[in-house]
């Protein structure tokens, strides 16, 4: 919508008009417009700095490893560099006269090897002909210790099984049938659709798929070769019964014969109610007695409901603590240090300074080594800033939670992060970005540092108590319980009632699924059953 005047006298309807009425005009138009308006930027220097912050040291060292190899002002400190200025620097102390001169700059003899291996190769010069470089010369490569460091990759569970049934002996055409199965094995060891549905998805695929008798007689193959027993079955239920079978032919563990077909029975009729522990309603409905069902139930305890995870090893995350708290006898006080000692010390090239700074080098190149020296002050001036702020954070931390590092347990206060940031004068935000992903190594072992910022309540004598001590708290009264008789969800919001713990029962029942307790009903162990 814009607002036109007229500059013109005309008349219409009889009216002259002047050149100051205005006409109202509704036009579209991609004019540029004027805004006033104000917008916060953060400079790069400050968001590298937040950045380098918020990563664990694992994120950290390959951060480095991008910087060296991108920067080439930004340089690394040998160790062998490090023992020589230390004993200069004893040298000098022992004797002003003496004036010891320092080694030959890194970044020049690194500049020659370059060469000479570019002479050597050409043009294809990446990270890799650096590396080899420093491969060649004995020096530290980053990349290379990370990747030594990191766990290998297991075996997944359709690698394991194919290793298996390449060594069975069928027909070419059995064995292809098996091998397109395999596919459709779960990480319970089950086949996750019924044989008619993967004969007909094979058959969409290709017209010489296996056919439907094919994939039943290589699935009866394979639940007769793979190990361990009860693999490729089409649900638990003949899956336990595979294992039964099997269990009955060994001579180690063989069970009595009636115990055996008891416990056939128990898996072919009454699995929900086994789920259930509705032992009284089994008993009554096949006349036996306590003993018997007892028994059936310890041939069934030798069993794997889920046989195809005993083959996948599941790799847990490499965890790195970021800072190490140890107590100190003689002050009797925590303390608590970086661990930074796997970081690469780094400085900026003195070669690169003095080429930047003298007079007759190129304007270009000056350009360009003055940017790069910059940022390379920046990077180092921020990973010291990471680890000063990360100390800050743990060391309140540290005084806040004093008892929970000599106890632990309930004894964890909470520490809301606004309470952080007040104390240490900080924006809530950098102390969130400095615990996320830090983990802490203590005496009591390797906890994620975020645990330790806990909320809570209040109890009814005025204390702070935090949701994880509560939580404890739940899983203490479910342990010391009686089994024949087992507290209700409610019960436990009663108890916790009567230690001043205020407690909704949903709270009671969230804390308990996530300690991985049942309810009362499957928690009951009552020998007249």
């Amino acid at each position: 919508m814009r607002f036109c005047f007229d500059s013109r006298c005309e008349l219409r309807g009889g009216r002259k008009r002047t050149r100051y009425d205005s006409v109202m005009r509704f036009e579209l138009s991609q004019q540029p417009q004027l805004r006033l308006g104000q917008q916060m930027k953060l400079s790069p220097r400050v968001l590298q700095s937040m950045e380098l912050l918020q990563m664990p040291l694992a994120a950290l060292e390959e951060r480095i490893e991008v910087e060296l190899e991108s920067n080439v002002t930004l340089e690394q400190v040998e160790p062998s560099e490090t023992a020589a200025a230390e004993e200069r620097a004893a040298a000098a102390d022992g004797s002003s006269e003496t004036q010891s001169v320092g080694p030959a700059p890194l970044g020049a003899e690194r500049f020659e090897r370059a060469q000479e291996w570019h002479d050597r190769m050409g043009d294809d010069e990446n990270g890799e002909v650096w590396r080899e470089i420093a491969r060649r010369d004995g020096e530290f490569d980053p990349r290379a210790a990370a990747l030594a460091s990191l766990p290998t990759r297991g075996e997944s569970l359709e690698e394991i099984l194919l290793s298996q049934w390449a060594l069975c002996e069928a027909t070419p055409q059995v064995m292809e049938a098996g091998r397109a199965l395999l596919e459709y094995i779960g990480d319970d060891g089950f086949l996750v659709r019924p044989l008619d549905e993967i004969a007909a998805t094979l058959a969409e695929s290709s017209s010489s798929a296996p056919t439907l008798p094919l994939l039943t007689e290589a699935l009866s193959r394979l639940q007769a070769h793979l190990e361990p027993t009860g693999i490729a079955a089409r649900d638990l239920t003949e899956s336990l019964l595979l294992q039964l079978a099997e269990l009955e032919s060994s001579h180690a563990s063989q069970p009595a014969p009636q115990r055996a077909l008891d416990a056939r029975l128990l898996v072919k009729q009454y699995m929900h109610d086994l789920a259930q522990r509705r032992f009284a309603l089994i008993r009554q409905k096949e006349a036996w007695s306590i003993e018997r069902l007892d028994e059936a139930r310890e041939v069934l305890r030798h069993l794997d409901p889920a046989p195809g995870r005993a083959l996948k090893i599941e790799s847990s995350p490499m965890v790195r603590a970021d800072v190490i708290i140890e107590y100190d006898s003689e002050s009797d006080a925590y303390t608590a240090r970086l661990a930074n000692g796997v970081l690469p010390n780094l400085r900026v090239s003195e070669e690169y300074l003095k080429i930047a700074a003298a007079k007759r080098s190129d304007p270009a190149t000056k350009l360009l080594l003055t940017d790069g020296i910059r940022r390379a002050r920046w990077f180092i001036d921020a990973i010291e800033q990471r680890g000063a702020t990360l100390l800050r954070v743990v060391n309140v931390v540290i005084a806040r939670q004093r008892e929970w590092l000599e106890t632990g347990g309930t004894a964890l206060e909470p520490l809301p992060m606004t309470h952080v940031a007040r104390e240490m004068k900080m924006n809530v935000s950098t102390i969130s970005r400095a615990v996320a992903g830090k983990w802490i190594e203590t005496p009591r072992g390797s906890f994620e540092l975020r645990k330790l910022f806990a909320g809570g309540t209040e109890t009814d004598s005025g204390s702070d108590i935090s949701w994880l001590a509560v939580k404890a708290q739940v899983g203490e009264i479910i342990a010391a319980e009686d089994t024949a008789d087992p507290l209700s969800d409610q019960a436990i919001v009663d108890v916790l009632k009567s230690k001043g713990i205020p407690l909704a029962r949903r709270t009671v029942v969230k804390y308990r699924e996530q300690l991985g307790l049942p309810v009362a009903r499957l928690r009951k162990i009552d020998a007249t059953q």
